[in-house]
């Protein structure tokens, strides 16, 4: 079967666009946070009517001088001036507080959001190399760049820069319209040059994701700890030095050309700007001293237009790089959204399973997405409630994919899992996980307290988890911590947490898939990091540990399917046998061949420990 035929393969990423990027995310905000639109509204309008009004003291105080107020007149206007310029102040003040609430908000929200659409999405694409990279995407103007309430700020800025410039065009065309176009045509000019810039950028900023990416990787590796022992033993931080300073370099270069950009583009903005200062001091200084371009005007109007003109300008630019700002900001945020649109696993709806019958292989064909090597080529087999099962096989004979298929993480391409004679896949998604408890090879505790980290569901049940620590073997060490239970795990995180042995981790993650009541117990290689006696412990309990409910058990190590009511020997991506050890043994098969070669080296290894000390003159 070819990768092209096989439906595990990620489909091709959801296509967004710029429109519904913005869409979503308003969306988000406003399923969210309606009234941070209303702030956003008032904070604009209140800082576009505060920068007209500035304006318009100047004019108040040269016309006051020209028409001969008195000094009573002067303090009155000033006093109304400064408590009308005071009111607008506290409004701005309160106005921007509440903003930075909402942005905080928003700021908690969104990596929220993006970490459980990364726990809905179908198990498949966490190991596709295209959603990795679009993961990597959507979380570097995240997390670097501040996309996200970058977009927010500037869709403020922005309204409050057409608000303030709408005001302006009408102050400056009650006095010339030739004038506001001459303006515009300059702004025009320093737009395009905006413009031009911003396209720069974009197509920099995606040019350097992937470097950055590596970078990021070989950076964050040299810190970590569990490298620390392969990077003194074999010497790896030379070689670790060089990648991260190849990189270092090439980010140095990437940076270099863009502040070269950037200068230049600031460069050619300045000179515009000064090219629009002559002409507002000379066409406001003309329109003051004679009537050649229109009526005489007096110092207060000549103040306006000076301001207004200074004030035109940095606007409209505040404008225009609001608008570029929103379609960049827009352009990064499009993977984020993209992410948000993948598919996800956890379907609402479907058939409640009940108590356990039956759980069957019909004919089950599998292999990993974007690979040929069919795993499993037609399997079936069939457990009954209440029987504890061991798989085995050599290596990469699929032990471990049952499991990953049982549980849901990928699907067949051909053939049916079966639960009570009726497929899985129509049963509710979430119900379905609830039937299951699984130890998997690589399992993971998480630093939160010991109570939490068994206890998931939050049940306070004290009761049992004291039974599961009991028959795990870790009650002992867990009543030694002063804080017992609620002792957290993970010292990098927490000061005053607990680091415990590789072997007592794997007892604890034992303990928690015992702790919740599911209809099958699935461990896949439970023993790895424990001693041989603590093996034994686990072996010899493990029809206690399972308390009569179905089991699945999966190890290297042979002698422990001597616990099991049956065998399946997987070879060929089939099953070989399906039996109890004591028939299994009794024929010719790879399942007696791997137990007696195993039971052998175990027999030497015992040989040799137990053969008498002889010395070098005994010897003699």
């Amino acid at each position: 079967m070819s990768t092209q035929d096989n439906p595990q393969a990620t489909a091709a990423l959801p296509p967004v666009s710029a429109g519904k990027t913005v869409k979503t995310l308003l969306g988000i905000l406003w399923r969210h946070d309606k009234g941070y639109f209303a702030v956003m509204l008032l904070l604009s309008l209140a800082g576009a009517a505060a920068s007209l009004v500035n304006l318009l003291l100047p004019k108040m105080l040269l016309d006051g001088v020209q028409q001969g107020w008195g000094a009573g007149r002067f303090v009155q206007a000033g006093l109304l001036f400064a408590a009308v310029k005071y009111l607008a102040v506290q409004a701005l003040a309160w106005l921007t507080r509440r903003e930075k609430q909402h942005n905080y908000e928003m700021e908690r929200l969104f990596p929220m959001l993006f970490a459980e659409k990364t726990t809905r999405l179908n198990y498949p694409a966490l190991e596709d190399p295209a959603v990795l990279d679009l993961k990597e995407r959507a979380l570097f103007p995240v997390t670097n760049y501040g996309a996200l309430m970058q977009l927010f700020s500037t869709v403020l800025d922005t309204f409050k820069a057409l608000l303030t410039l709408v005001g302006l065009s009408a102050m400056l065309a009650a006095f010339s319209w030739w004038f506001v176009l001459a303006l515009l045509i300059l702004c025009a000019i320093a737009m395009a040059l905006s413009g031009r810039f911003m396209r720069y950028m974009r197509q920099a900023m995606q040019e350097m994701i992937p470097v950055n990416r590596r970078y990021g990787y070989y950076a964050n590796a040299a810190t970590q700890a569990e490298f620390q022992k392969e990077f003194r033993l074999y010497g790896l931080n030379t070689l670790m030095r060089s990648k991260v300073s190849s990189y270092t370099d090439e980010i140095t270069t990437w940076l270099h050309r863009i502040y070269v950009r950037q200068g230049n583009y600031e460069a050619l903005q300045a000179l515009i700007t000064a090219l629009m200062r002559f002409i507002a001091y000379g066409y406001a200084a003309v329109r003051a001293l004679t009537p050649m371009w229109g009526p005489q005007i007096g110092l207060g109007d000549f103040s306006v237009v000076v301001l207004a003109t200074e004030n035109f300008f940095s606007t409209f630019m505040q404008l225009v790089t609001g608008i570029f700002t929103f379609i960049q900001t827009v352009s990064y945020l499009v993977p984020f959204c993209q992410y948000l649109a993948l598919p996800e696993a956890a379907q609402p709806g479907g058939a409640q399973p009940g108590p356990m019958r039956t759980l069957a292989f019909d004919n089950v064909h599998f292999c990993y997405p974007h690979t040929d090597r069919m795993i499993l080529d037609g399997l079936s087999f069939e457990i009954t409630a209440g029987e504890k099962i061991s798989i085995v096989g050599l290596n990469n004979a699929g032990k471990s994919t049952i499991v990953k298929l049982i549980c849901r993480l990928f699907e067949p391409q051909e053939g049916r899992i079966l639960y009570n004679v009726r497929d899985i896949r129509e049963y509710d998604y979430d119900a379905w996980l609830w039937q299951l408890s699984c130890v998997f090879q690589d399992f993971r505790l998480f630093p939160f307290t010991l109570r939490d980290n068994i206890d998931t569901a939050g049940s306070g049940d004290e009761a049992r988890l004291t039974g599961v620590l009991a028959e795990t073997g870790m009650l002992e060490a867990v009543q030694a911590l002063p804080r017992g239970l609620d002792t957290y795990l993970n010292k990098s995180v927490w000061e005053e947490a607990t680091d415990f042995s590789g072997g007592q981790r794997q007892k604890l993650a034992i303990a928690r898939s015992l702790f919740r009541p599911a209809e099958m117990v699935i461990l896949d290689e439970p023993t790895a990091a424990l001693d041989p006696l603590a093996e034994s412990e686990v072996y010899e309990h493990f029809h206690e540990l399972t308390r009569g409910r179905t089991a699945i058990f999966i190890s290297h190590r042979m002698s422990s399917s001597t616990f099991c009511d049956r065998i399946l020997l997987l070879q060929d991506g089939r099953a070989a046998a399906f039996d109890s050890h004591h028939n299994l043994m009794r024929g010719h098969n790879l399942y007696r061949r791997l137990f007696e070669a195993q039971a052998q080296n175990y027999r030497a290894e015992q040989t040799v420990q137990t053969e008498p000390y002889v010395s070098a003159a005994d010897a003699v």
